[in-house]
């Protein structure tokens, strides 16, 4: 991920940037078994971005012809950075995320906190849900009305859901303690991680196509338009 980012940001030329994302596109389709449709309805949300930065790009930068380049440029950077995001949440289950993070040297209760937050995300969305469900059948109108009522009117809201993550929060604390959280200095796994044969060719794959597109930018100079002021 950290590679295909930098990689993104070396150039800025669309000729190799669009060549560069259909190889993004193509490692999630060998590597994490997504389909190619799957990938791109994954960046519907980043359209808009995309077309109004390639809309103003040319309105703001002279000659016109550069700008748009430029803007297909940063929109091309933007769908990637969002790609490449996408295919790892979408490969990788959360525990094994925060795990390989531990295994690189994050330490286990900051990785637990992480886990927990992600976690308790979705359950929090689905009390406030039901909070705002139950005060709307007591007459409670929250979509209408100025900002400043809007505003007041979040607060039937917003107490109730405090209590109950505090309430999550005291449940969930009683847990870990009944667990024997933090007894012992090391911690131990159920299920373990640990790289594979397979990891290290992609790896070293992955390594090799990145030090190739440095030599291509630093020593060639190419794939980088050079903006005049």
């Amino acid at each position: 991920m950290l590679s295909g980012i930098v990689s993104l940001m070396l150039f800025n030329d669309p000729k190799v940037l669009i060549p560069l994302f259909l190889l993004i596109l193509l490692s999630g389709r060998l590597l994490g078994k997504l389909g190619i449709g799957e990938q791109l309805r994954l960046l519907k949300p980043l359209l808009f971005i995309v077309a109004l930065t390639v809309l103003i790009w040319p309105l703001v930068y002279k000659p016109r012809f550069m700008g748009l380049l430029l803007g297909v440029s940063f929109s091309i950077r933007l769908l990637g950075f969002g790609l490449i995001t996408f295919q790892l949440l979408m490969t990788t289950k959360q525990r094994e995320l925060i795990l390989g993070f531990v295994k690189l040297g994050l330490p286990y209760e900051l990785g637990l906190t992480l886990t927990i937050a992600l976690r308790y995300i979705p359950t929090l969305y689905g009390i406030a849900g039901t909070i705002m469900d139950a005060q709307r059948s007591r007459g409670l109108e929250l979509d209408r009305g100025n900002i400043l009522e809007r505003i007041r009117k979040t607060i039937p809201i917003l107490v109730p859901l405090i209590v109950a993550s505090l309430k999550t929060a005291h449940e969930l604390s009683i847990a870990l303690e009944t667990r024997a959280f933090g007894a012992g200095r090391r911690r131990t796994f159920y299920r373990d991680i640990e790289m594979t044969e397979r990891d290290y060719v992609v790896l070293v794959i992955i390594l090799a196509i990145f030090a190739l597109l440095l030599y291509l930018r630093f020593s060639l100079g190419f794939g980088h338009i050079v903006i005049y002021r």
